[in-house]
């Protein structure tokens, strides 16, 4: 999701233009909020600061020329010209049909009701781990399920295939199953900047005698093209870093991109940790120079964005291709969330992964060995559930906190607020768990092979996002009401715990359920930070790849996939029925 992180654009937090407080005071909340920006800014820049005192003054430090020497080896420049052509072609791929759903959503009758602007989401909602690997058993050139059939019903034509036809361990198969997890990121960015679009030059465009596809190249890509640049750098961006689709296929294919790599240095035996940093360091600079152009591209293009509703477009009528617009988008659907998950049911009903499904031999083996014979396996999913709900609830709390406490402070610590928060968006996942493995597994701050230390690190991953979700939701909370409260002599805790949380707490609840599913279900940092004393689901996932436990590996992923959906509705009821009662 970066593993399932939902946007990194500009971070700010959005705050609703009411008046503010004439006086602005600090009493015990504001001291609390305070101490925890700044103890958020700790946990971000500490284990930062580590990476760049390792490279740099340790031992006297590396010289950068030691650093060229060592980036510019054959072995790390294949590794470097492998990341660019992967996210390259995957980001590209992704920004096509993300764009193409947002307009099909938001501006034509494909749309199928409110339920269809959260298909293209669905995803989001499934570990991506569980996906690739469905995707894994499904087109595996010789053992997947669907190559199997493919091969079968050939051999009915009278054409034999001893392998394939489809070899998912390839360049093309990496670049497809990536582009397929990029697709979400696409789509809320360039969704939003046309539901920020004022739909009169569309339709004053169509008055004038315009067909819509005319209409669309003439007045809507235009107007909309810093959101397209905004996506298409955000998945740039979230490709460099992706870490679950390379480890799972690249890895298999011979293709090795960066993040698996620097993972592959900390990981085996001996570790090359300075040349681990120096990656590190080259990864988040490559980052950090792409949102560079992202601002550049933004602030020449900020005279083609069009504020303001308006009126609620007319939608264009697609006619015959109405239905294949909506099998496209729910083909998407079908093949992220459904059709993999299908294959993982299957191979973790069987003994061994074959082609060939033997009914009589299906049983719940698997699932009895994972959750009551392997200790691991079954610990792992507790302790991946339990971070998902206490990273999820400290940093919802956290967020709502920081919220209410910039509407009142002023412009400066606003602006303070702001960078803090947003800065974690624009660092790689590798990054994050390489700096925290440097400043907390030695020394007089050891976490090695703690929670705490999972915890710390998709806290400062998570931040971003959910300060966004706690803006959105503090937005809905009248100005009025906080004035109300504070002219009742109501302490700014008291007015926080009785009248801002009740009313922000759908909001609030909808963003802690994408912070739990990004949690729980994150790879890269549990990849590199968990161990045999605090197992999580992703590296008993990674374990299992590569010993080659394919059906408890599909039980496991199956198991929580299931978890993770049940949490998911049922905190989704909650909200509903919440707001039914209110």
């Amino acid at each position: 999701m970066a593993e399932g992180t939902i946007s990194i654009s500009t971070g700010a937090v959005s705050r609703p233009q009411v008046a503010m407080h004439p006086r602005f005071r600090w009493g015990p909340f504001e001291i609390a909020s305070m101490l925890l920006l700044v103890l958020i800014a700790v946990m971000i820049l500490y284990p930062l600061g580590t990476i760049f005192w390792r490279a740099f003054f340790v031992d006297e430090g590396m010289r950068v020329a030691d650093m060229l020497a060592a980036v510019v080896r054959p072995a790390i420049l294949e590794v470097f010209g492998n990341t660019f052509l992967v996210a390259g072609m995957s980001s590209v791929l992704a920004l096509a049909i993300g764009a193409s759903f947002a307009w099909l959503i938001e501006r034509t009758d494909a749309r199928t009701g409110l339920a269809s602007e959260f298909l293209p989401l669905v995803p989001l909602l499934v570990p991506q781990i569980s996906g690739v690997i469905g995707w894994v058993i499904l087109l595996s050139p010789q053992a997947g399920m669907l190559n199997g059939l493919i091969r079968h019903m050939a051999g009915w034509l009278g054409w034999k295939m001893a392998t394939g036809p489809i070899n998912l361990f390839s360049y093309p198969g990496l670049i497809c199953v990536m582009t397929l997890y990029l697709v979400p990121y696409v789509y809320l960015t360039v969704s939003a900047g046309l539901q920020n679009l004022n739909p009169a030059l569309e339709e004053a465009s169509r008055t004038c005698g315009a067909n819509p596809w005319r209409t669309l190249r003439r007045v809507t890509l235009p107007a909309v093209w810093p959101s397209i640049v905004n996506a298409g750098i955000i998945v740039l961006i979230f490709a460099i870093s992706l870490f679950s689709v390379p480890i799972v296929i690249g890895t298999t294919a011979g293709i090795d991109v960066l993040s698996v790599t620097i993972y592959r240095l900390l990981y085996n035996y001996p570790a090359h940790t300075d040349l681990a940093v120096v990656l590190s360091l080259a990864m988040m600079i490559i980052v950090q120079m792409a949102l560079l152009a992202q601002l550049l591209i933004s602030r020449r293009a900020r005279h083609a964005v069009i504020s303001g509703k308006g009126t609620a477009p007319t939608r264009v009528r697609l006619g015959r291709w109405r239905w294949l617009a909506r099998s496209m988008i729910n083909g998407y659907l079908l093949a992220t969330a459904v059709i993999p998950v299908l294959a993982l049911a299957i191979v973790s009903l069987q003994p061994f992964w074959t082609t060939h499904i033997s009914w009589s031999q299906l049983s719940l083996a698997n699932y009895r060995q994972v959750l009551i014979e392997n200790a691991s396996t079954s610990q792992a999913l507790l302790n991946s559930i339990g971070l998902g709900i206490t990273g999820a609830t400290i940093g919802m709390i956290a967020s709502a906190m920081l919220v209410l406490f910039a509407r009142k402070a002023t412009p400066t610590t606003q602006m303070l607020i702001d960078g803090t928060t947003a800065f974690p968006a624009t660092l790689p996942h590798t990054v994050v768990a390489v700096s925290m493995i440097l400043a907390f597994t030695g020394g007089w701050l050891n976490l090695h092979g703690t929670m705490a230390i999972l915890l710390i690190a998709n806290l400062v991953l998570v931040i971003p996002q959910a300060v966004r979700s706690a803006a959105s939701a503090l937005a809905q909370v009248g100005g009025d009401l906080i004035e109300a409260a504070q002219m009742a002599r109501s302490t700014s805790f008291k007015t926080f715990r009785r009248v801002i949380l009740p009313l922000m707490l759908p909001g609030l609840m909808a963003g802690w359920v994408i912070l739990f599913v990004h949690i729980s279900g994150e790879l890269t940092a549990s990849a590199l930070l968990s161990g045999t004393d605090n197992p999580v689901v992703g590296l008993v996932l990674l374990d299992l790849w590569e010993n080659g436990s394919f059906p408890q590996l599909s039980a496991i992923a199956l198991i929580m996939t299931v978890l993770d959906a049940s949490v998911v509705l049922a905190v989704m009821y909650g909200i509903r029925l919440k707001w039914r009662t209110a």
